[in-house]
């Protein structure tokens, strides 16, 4: 069972820790930084007021010196510029050399809202300025330095960055002289930036404290938990039923050592009661086997005993029933034996015949044997002359191509002959008649010779069809012998059959005749079987009916047997969930 880090006593110890160290040092920073801003305002205030009273005060001064002609209205009023902020330059500006604060500075105004005296805006009228929240900034200095001087909040532009504003606090007082409105201003972040470093200090000891405290708490819930998380641990292994652990070693002696204690005892109780029962329940289970397997084996027995009975029982009736059935089956038989030896005579008879018709067989297959090598040597004899005469029909191709080129030859020498005559004139006119009939006899030659050339191919032809054909026929005449001897064997094998046949059914005849007078004698023993049959039938079912009454006995006792056999393999299952030390 593992728990969360967030609900464990260390991480709450540690919280509630945390909160009572840090809620009250964010308070006190909180308070203390807002009473040290508080008094900066203040001493801001004061001394924006004390600047304007001083600026009164010299403008007094210098209108009585005014009064008494000793000084010009003008001069004196330029003297009181330049000492709040200083010259004018050329283009209308002044340069401010009396800030107050690193922005602030002093200025003044009319009634009418004038600029009269002003870093950037001397000359101009801001009666009508308004800052982003809509304050009317010049009426309400003008309105507070009527009311008899007062401070007055509101935005306006960094003198260096006119987009950038900043909330800003101003002291007016009007001057009963001159009738001006004296105004010391600033921004309110030049009044809070030692407030911002007593914030920043105040933040470094919170976070100091915090780090110190959290070590010092950390340390102490550490201390404080780790023994709880040991017996935690313990006891989740003792749920778990594993009592194999050594026992928790805690020194100290407040509550969490108590716990430890209470712990490792129970521990070992708990664990000597498991391996009592452990023992109890193996030795129920042996004893509960045993009885069991016997209370089987004696149940077992006596259905056993009880079927085979029954099986007894049915048998000797039904053998008593059948022994009156096999006496007339048995006369049967012996009729249908008679039969049988009656026709197994006539299947012997019958047998000589066949064993004398296959022997005929025989001969006439050894004929046939003898007629077809006649046959194979004939057809051998009518290739072989075949063979001869495409032979000599090849001879004689070759004798017609001699006879064919004598006759081109003939004709060629004809036709020099002739042309020769043609040459002699008149006295080769004979020789020329005699070379025309030879040149006429060699082309009759020719013409024979291609006829005769024509008959030899087709005789060639002929008897390459007949050598195929014989040479077929020759395959067949093979075959045929090949399978005659074959028929030949089957002939004999099947005459030894028949012989062999025939020697049976003669001695299965004999048995027969003996088989006859056997079954006699056996019809008298089955009566006497039956009579034997009957009486131990009723003894067989008795013996049954008390089988029956100790199979039922036995089998409550191993019902009872079985039960407590479950019962304790139960109990010791649950204490097998325990893990016990070695």
């Amino acid at each position: 069972m593992k728990t969360s880090k967030l609900h464990s006593i260390k991480s709450k110890l540690i919280v509630i820790s945390l909160l009572l160290l840090t809620v009250p040092l964010i308070s006190l920073g909180m308070i203390s930084y807002n009473k040290s801003k508080e008094s900066l305002d203040e001493l801001g205030a004061a001394n924006l007021e004390n600047s304007v009273k001083m600026v009164i005060e010299m403008i007094d001064v210098l209108n009585k010196e005014v009064k008494k002609g000793n000084l010009p209205l003008e001069i004196a009023q330029e003297q009181v510029k330049v000492t709040i902020l200083g010259e004018m330059n050329d283009d209308g500006s002044r340069t401010v050399h009396n800030k107050i604060g690193e922005y602030g500075y002093m200025f003044v105004l009319d009634d009418t809202g004038n600029q009269i005296a002003h870093p950037q805006l001397e000359g101009k009228n801001s009666w009508d300025s308004t800052d982003p929240n809509g304050v009317k900034s010049t009426q309400e200095l003008i309105k507070k330095a009527n009311e008899g001087g007062g401070l007055t909040y509101f935005e306006w532009p960094l003198p260096n960055n006119e987009n950038k504003i900043e909330p800003k606090v101003t002291y007016s007082e009007k001057d009963p002289n001159w009738g001006w409105t004296i105004n010391a201003g600033t921004y309110m972040m030049d009044f809070n930036k030692p407030a911002q470093k007593i914030f920043d200090t105040i933040l470094m000891i919170i976070g100091c404290t915090l780090i110190i405290g959290i070590l010092i708490i950390w340390v102490f819930a550490n201390n404080l938990s780790k023994p709880i998380q040991v017996v935690t641990k313990q006891m989740e292994y003792l749920a778990e039923g594993d009592l194999s652990k050594e026992i928790v070693r805690i020194k100290k002696r407040d509550e969490t050592g108590k716990l430890a204690a209470a712990m490792n005892y129970m521990q070992e109780n708990l664990a000597g009661i498991i391996t009592n029962v452990s023992s109890a329940t193996e030795h129920i289970t042996n004893q509960s086997e045993e009885l069991m397997q016997s209370a089987s084996e004696v149940k077992e027995g006596s259905i056993q005993i009880a079927s085979t009975m029954q099986e007894l029982a049915s048998g000797t009736e039904t053998q008593a029933t059948s022994v009156s059935d096999l006496s007339s089956a048995i006369q049967t038989f012996s009729k249908d034996i008679e039969e049988a030896n009656i026709s197994g005579k006539y299947i012997q008879d019958s047998s000589k015949e066949v064993i004398t018709i296959t022997k005929e067989g025989s001969q006439l297959m050894n004929s046939s044997k003898d007629q077809m090598i006649k046959i194979d040597q004939i057809v051998q004899d009518a290739v072989q002359k075949v063979q001869d005469l495409d032979i000599h029909s090849q001879q004689i191709s070759k004798l017609v191509g001699v006879i064919r080129d004598i006759a081109d030859q003939t004709n060629l020498l004809a036709l020099n002959a002739a042309i020769e005559a043609a040459r002699a004139g008149e006295h080769g006119r004979g020789f020329a008649i005699v070379a025309d009939e030879v040149r006429k006899l060699a082309e009759q030659v020719s013409e024979s010779i291609q006829d005769i050339s024509t008959i030899v191919t087709t005789i060639q032809d002929e008897s390459s069809v007949v050598v195929q054909s014989l040479q077929s026929g020759y395959t067949e005449v093979k075959n045929g012998t090949s399978q005659i001897e074959a028929t030949e064997e089957k002939f004999q094998d099947i005459e030894k059959a028949i012989m062999e046949m025939a020697n049976n059914i003669k001695s299965v005849s004999e048995k027969l005749t003996s088989v006859s007078i056997k079954s006699q004698e056996m019809n008298t023993s089955i009566e006497d079987i039956a009579a034997i049959s009957e009486e131990s039938a009723a003894g067989i079912e008795e013996t049954s009916a008390s089988s029956q009454q100790t199979s039922a006995s036995m089998e409550e006792v191993a019902d009872s047997s079985n039960n407590l056999a479950e019962l304790a393999e139960n109990l010791n299952e649950l204490v097998r969930q325990f893990k016990l030390p070695k």
